[in-house]
């Protein structure tokens, strides 16, 4: 339970203000000496102004000790800082929902081979094997679930283009 450990013979004023100072001190759940200041109005607004813990102590005496030291200009300084508290803003870190960026394919691969799989194949030759990868991906090119790490880039590229060349295949099959 809190107990007012002292109460300050001067008043303390701030702007149209005035307040009437005390020092309070409890036992803590923690074994410690909590002490801080509450400020009751005399003049001006009629709230009680109250401190965060402004010392812990280990002994009731020690608090005591703490607050028969205050002077009247810490008082007027905790009271300046119970009516401005410091806002400390801290960065919330986020975690990210992707691992990797999108990427998309850089062509559409039955666009350009509906028109000539001889350009397709070129066109996919200038490629990296991440793109190609994207491309197999992209337009789910690996029916046949062939281990693509087995693969070496050309053979990445007509496996594109034979899978590219059986769909179009079958699509004129079907009109």
């Amino acid at each position: 339970m809190a107990e007012v450990l002292r109460t300050f013979d001067t008043t303390i004023q701030t702007g149209d203000a005035s307040y009437r100072a005390r020092v309070i001190g409890r036992h803590a759940a923690d074994g410690m000496w909590d002490g801080w200041l509450e400020f009751i109005p005399e003049t001006g607004p009629a709230t009680p102004v109250v401190t965060p813990v402004e010392s812990r102590q280990p002994e009731r005496e020690h608090l005591v000790y703490w607050a028969s030291g205050l002077s009247t200009v810490y008082a007027e300084g905790a009271l300046a800082r119970a009516l401005r508290p410091l806002t400390v803003r801290t960065r919330i870190v986020e975690t990210p929902v992707s691992h990797t960026p999108a990427r998309h394919p850089v062509l559409d691969p039955f666009d350009i081979g509906s028109r000539n799989l001889d350009i397709l194949e070129q066109e996919l030759g200038a490629l990296d094997r991440s793109r190609l990868l994207d491309i197999v991906a992209n337009w789910r090119l690996n029916s046949g679930a062939v281990d693509l790490t087995e693969l070496s880039d050309p053979q990445l590229v007509q496996l594109i283009v034979a899978a590219v060349e059986s769909r179009l295949l079958v699509r004129k099959l079907s009109t």
